[in-house]
């Protein structure tokens, strides 16, 4: 471990022998310099999949390696003339923050002052890993002292990404929203942003984030929320197309949670079904 974690961090610094340019010639390093440069971000790129890997493997132990590999990653997350290092550092960040769950309540603030920051990036791909990083920091911090004021800043932040033509980028934003809703509900204004939630599905790109998604809309109804309540009739199609193909939409604890939510609604009111009979043979209720 001591080893994997020295070499992976002499990369993402940029400070292994492979990075450094030992030519001699000019001319030779002039033709080569394109080439060189797409091939140094690779070698970073690839060594920060193994940060993730090392992330996924330790789960909340991978805090202790965060102390170690923070500066590095939060310096490519705060590029101001990259937009790749800016994207690949803010999903880094996304999927540290995911393995470790609660231990990454001491770096909270830290965090969450860049994610602000990149949720308003003007590159794309940046603003929405920074939309499913903050997600995951909220769902998994237990500081909510400190990240319960920014709430309507965040929000703020989401709601244009709602309405922009990027499926990418709205997946993420009603991810990022689903989890807020589920680590804090009392501190979300229910009425007015589950229906624009609502809007977006099902989702049509990123299905990783339909788990948030329909745990957050399951929690709802067995909670009696009245806002989800009356967008049934909206729900009831989006829950048929997500129980039809193409079958990656949905993974298998995912299916199950949608089959409970039209079980529950089912058993609730039978007439919710009428124009909708397929959803139940989807479901395996008919």
């Amino acid at each position: 471990m001591k080893e994997i974690v020295t070499v992976t961090t002499t990369l993402i610094t940029r400070s292994h022998p492979c990075q450094q340019d030992l030519g001699d010639e000019e001319e030779e390093q002039e033709i080569e310099v394109e080439g060189s440069s797409e091939y140094d971000w690779l070698v970073i790129d690839t060594a920060l999949d193994v940060v993730i890997g090392l992330a996924i493997a330790l789960g909340p132990g991978f805090a202790e390696l965060w102390k170690i590999f923070e500066r590095p990653i939060l310096k490519f997350a705060a590029s101001e003339s990259e937009n790749i290092e800016r994207s690949t550092g803010v999903g880094v960040i996304a999927e540290c923050a995911a393995n470790m769950g609660a231990e990454v309540t001491p770096y909270t603030e830290k965090l969450l002052k860049l994610l602000l920051r990149r949720l308003s990036d003007p590159d794309s791909e940046t603003k929405s890993n920074a939309a499913y990083a903050t997600g995951q920091l909220i769902f998994n911090s237990t500081a909510s002292g400190t990240y319960l004021p920014h709430f309507p800043t965040i929000l703020q932040k989401l709601e244009p990404m709602l309405h922009l033509d990027e499926a990418r980028l709205k997946d993420n934003a009603a991810g990022c929203i689903s989890r807020m809703i589920m680590s804090n509900p009392d501190h979300i204004p229910i009425g007015d942003v589950l229906p624009a939630l609502v809007g977006l599905l099902p989702l049509k790109e990123d299905y990783e984030e339909n788990s948030p998604v329909y745990e957050c809309l399951f929690k709802l109804y067995q909670a009696h929320e009245p806002t989800v309540q009356q967008l049934t009739p909206k729900l009831i199609p989006v829950l048929e197309a997500v129980l039809s193909p193409p079958n990656e939409q949905l993974d298998d604890e995912v299916r199950e949670i949608v089959r409970n939510t039209v079980q529950l609604l089912f058993n609730a009111n039978r007439d919710l079904f009428s124009q909708n009979p397929n959803v139940l043979k989807l479901a395996g209720l008919a």
